[in-house]
């Protein structure tokens, strides 16, 4: 079976224990059987990855590892999702739930919809009107907390969550 996958998604593959797969940056120039992808890659037939939060990157690596050991188990490291050891050093990849209730009190305006994603899943109350903060993605030029893309950060997503949650941890965590 003919596994292709993004740069940006291969972490995911890795820690799901799937082998031989293929990385390309053009998946859909690519005779494969599965690709895997982020969510906003415009690829036809592709399994959509969703890797913003610590939830929708344990989520992707289940369904990595479900559609590869229904279509070809033998592509697998692992017989189970019960084998695969991962563990990120993080309160946020563990149990957040005293984390998010504090930063409930905290009112974020978000200008992006990842950021948006991430600001929720840490507990921060997302505001359209007035705010204690204001985050967007680096990109747009705004005076507010500017967030690193996915050009500006490592490919590797659980790097990437890590980086993200510290920094908006370190930038939205003082009340002003």
């Amino acid at each position: 079976m003919r596994i292709v996958t993004t740069p940006m998604c291969e972490g995911i593959l890795r820690i799901a224990g799937v082998r031989g797969y293929r990385v390309s940056r053009t998946p859909e120039d690519e005779d494969a059987d599965i690709a895997f992808v982020l969510s906003e890659t415009p690829v036809e037939g592709a399994i959509k990855l969703r890797l913003n939060t610590f939830p929708q990157i344990r989520e992707a690596v289940g369904l990595v590892f479900k559609t590869i050991h229904a279509m070809d188990p033998e592509s697998l490291k692992y017989s189970s999702t019960d084998e695969i050891d991962f563990e990120v050093c993080s309160p946020w990849w563990h149990d957040p739930s005293r984390l998010r209730e504090r930063n409930s009190k905290i009112k974020v305006r978000v200008y992006s919809n990842f950021l948006r994603e991430i600001v929720e899943d840490m507990g921060f109350s997302v505001v359209e009107g007035a705010a204690d903060f204001t985050v967007c993605p680096d990109y747009m030029e705004l005076d507010c907390i500017r967030v690193p893309s996915h050009r500006n950060l490592p490919l590797d997503p659980v790097k990437r969550a890590l980086f993200r949650y510290r920094y908006l941890e370190r930038k939205l965590c003082m009340k002003p």
